[in-house]
């Protein structure tokens, strides 16, 4: 996913966790810094540059070319049945592959070439909670649910340090509150990027052992036709450049886009942000074994482009199911990013 594609899906996931009306002081704290989505959000790309190994799980069910046996390990095997279960809330893409061949297969990550995306997304989203705790005082406080009763810290000269300024302390807690927006967004990025399904397919690899089995073309291609239904750089500059609201942000899309969450009720998100079953990790396994059954089902030709896909499909086909992904991962933005501030709060 590019750009903006990335900056909309997250602040959608901040609109649904204003919908929610679950986490107000989280959806408070994401509000002062709109306008750094844009860049916040790619930042994964642009400065951290781990897009080899970072931003991608990508699985095989051929024993020869993960270089694991395969047969009779159950354990990578999981069914339908059994994502269902295991992922809470509805899931377009995992309805969509309901009947692919591929949970007949056991399939996993290559050890080597696949990628680290979950541990890349339970990193982050336990230091969203590390940074609040250590947050600009006193941010840790503000976050907290409930203030805690009789809170009053003084020096030793009886002076109330809760009324000093930052800059007056002896110890200064290293991280402000943008800071930790920002971290908000950089998280989304790796989360978006597992619902991207060449992200987690194996065929999209030059590495070896493997080679690469789908023209280096198509992944871009796909994410090049999303690019042109989301807005321009100046729209996400909400509170800069753009004296608007979130929801008008959102919805203000360029005309002739082809995004559904908001206009089809096929594709209408929950706002009631629900728990994930797992921690972190767990969830993205989940979420890009999906990913790769819909891309086993999706593109089950070496096609050269997007346009060439929906040529040999359609177009209505290609629509409805980016509309799945982006439903998809916007929910689960909102949902780990709850579980992110969720932790912190308990």
């Amino acid at each position: 996913m590019k750009q903006k594609t990335h900056s909309w899906i997250a602040l959608r996931a901040l609109k649904l966790i204003e919908d929610s009306r679950k986490v107000p002081k989280l959806s408070e704290l994401l509000f002062y810094y709109l306008a750094d989505v844009w860049e916040g959000a790619w930042i994964p790309d642009n400065l951290i540059v781990d897009m080899a190994y970072g931003h991608t799980y990508k699985m095989d069910s051929d024993a020869q070319i993960t270089g694991i046996k395969l047969a009779g390990q159950d354990w990578f095997r999981v069914s339908h049945r059994q994502l269902h279960a295991e992922l809470v809330g509805r899931r377009l893409c995992l309805d969509y592959i309901q009947d692919s061949p591929e949970f007949q297969k056991p399939y996993r990550a290559h050890p080597k070439y696949g990628g680290h995306l979950p541990n890349r997304v339970i990193a982050l989203s336990h230091t969203i909670g590390d940074m609040l705790k250590l947050g600009d005082f006193p941010l840790s406080f503000y976050a907290q649910a409930k203030r805690k009763k009789g809170y009053k810290v003084k020096d030793a000269s009886g002076v109330d340090l809760s009324a000093e300024p930052i800059k007056n302390l002896s110890l200064s807690p290293n991280f402000s509150a943008r800071q930790v927006a920002l971290m908000f967004f950089i998280l989304s990025h790796y989360i978006c990027d597992a619902h991207m399904p060449l992200h987690c397919d194996l065929r999209d690899s030059a590495q070896p052992p493997c080679g690469r089995r789908i023209p280096k073309t198509l992944h871009p291609s796909i994410e090049k036709q999303w690019e042109v239904w989301f807005p321009s750089e100046e729209q996400f500059a909400v509170h800069v450049r753009q004296k608007k609201s979130l929801d008008d942000a959102v919805l203000d899309l360029p005309r002739g886009s082809l995004i559904k969450i908001d206009t089809d009720p096929s594709f209408q998100l929950d706002t009631r942000i629900r728990k994930i079953k797992h921690d972190e990790w767990q969830e993205m396994v989940y979420i890009t074994r999906v990913a790769y059954a819909l891309s086993r089902k999706w593109i089950a030709k070496p096609y050269q482009t997007a346009q060439e896909m929906i040529t040999d499909t359609s177009e209505d086909e290609f629509v409805r199911i980016s509309n799945f992904i982006f439903h998809d991962a916007v929910e689960s933005v909102a949902r780990i990013w709850y579980a992110a501030w969720q932790r912190f709060r308990d």
